[in-house]
Formats: structure tokens, sequence, C-alpha cells
């Protein structure tokens, strides 16, 4: 198993970041590098955002573990419920816009904070796999940035596998969310 916090250093995402917002689902992904970054940049310079959707039975529980991992990591929690969604259009799409918009607005009110997502080397195929099927082309093959302004995605090189035998190894537990299954 790698150490995940020598690729996220070695990665350089977060040098120099004065502190970081993460966006925490309570999965694996999330999980894993709320870990990370409050053991590379220390518990007291890391804040969670958890945005509770109210979509599913489960959606209070997944607060619950968020809420959880943060007392054990010593690392503050934020919890923001969703906007009511808009009738019509892509779900993804509303829950993508939201959190990023609730992570920006937290990370934009420290000086020198950055958003980060817990994307994986699995999201980012996925990614260019869909983008290929919906619009063949070189922006397709590009993939998701490793940073775009105050969003990084520190464990773009790491697997879901390796995300979960993280939080195995440390003892943290995740949710799965059956929806977002692959």
């Amino acid at each position: 198993m790698r150490d995940l916090p020598a690729v996220v250093r070695d990665g350089g995402l977060l040098d120099g970041a004065a502190g970081v917002v993460v966006l925490l689902s309570g999965g694996r992904d999330s999980v894993a590098l709320l870990d990370v970054c409050a053991t590379v940049l220390g518990p007291e310079r890391v804040h969670a955002l958890h945005v509770n959707y109210g979509l599913r039975d489960e959606a209070d529980g997944d607060e619950e573990a968020c809420a959880a991992v943060c007392r054990r990591l010593e690392v503050a929690l934020d919890v923001e419920p969703a906007r009511p969604r808009p009738r019509g259009g892509n779900l993804q799409s509303w829950a993508r816009d939201t959190r990023y918009a609730a992570g920006a607005r937290r990370a934009g009110a420290h000086p020198g904070w950055l958003l980060a997502a817990g994307h994986t080397a699995d999201d980012q195929a996925e990614t260019i796999l869909y983008r290929l099927a919906a619009s063949p082309g070189r922006r397709a093959l590009l993939g998701m940035e490793p940073r775009r302004g105050l969003l990084v995605r520190p464990l773009l090189g790491v697997t879901r596998a390796e995300t979960g035998a993280w939080c195995s190894s440390r003892g943290l537990p995740w949710r799965d969310d059956a929806s977002n299954e692959t």
C-alpha cells in the first residue's frame, strides 16, 4: 500500500496552502482525502464540508458518519443543507454545482485556502470515457484537471482500491452510496 500523504506531498497541490476545505461525502475517497489533508497540513488547517442533499433515506446517516470521522480526526465540519432542487435538469449537475459553490464560499472566506475534492484515478477514467462517448475529441482525453482555480484534486493519481485500503489500515469507516456505484 502506498503512503498517501507522501503521494499528496509529492504532487505539490497543497504546497503553500494556508488551509483546505475538503468536500466530504462520507465515502472512502473523501474520507481518505480528509485524513491525508489533516496529516499533511495538520487538522487545524483543514475544514470539512458535507452537503446533505436529503435525496436518500441514508442521507442523515451519511451526515452523522461525516461528523464522527471529523471528531475523530479533530477537523472542523460544516454541514450545508442543499438548496431546493429545480424541476427537471440533471440531478448530478445540480448536486455538483451545489457542492462546489458551497465549498468555494467557505474556502474563499479564508485567504490562501483551497477547496479539495476526492476524485481518484477511477473517477478520471470514468470522466474520460463519458466525455469520449458524449463528445469525442481532444478535450475528452484531457479528463479532470488536478487544479482549477481554488479547486484541487490531490488523489487523481490514486485508485479507489487504494483509498479503501488506506481507510481500512487507519480504521476509518466510510459509507457506500448505492446510487453512485459504478
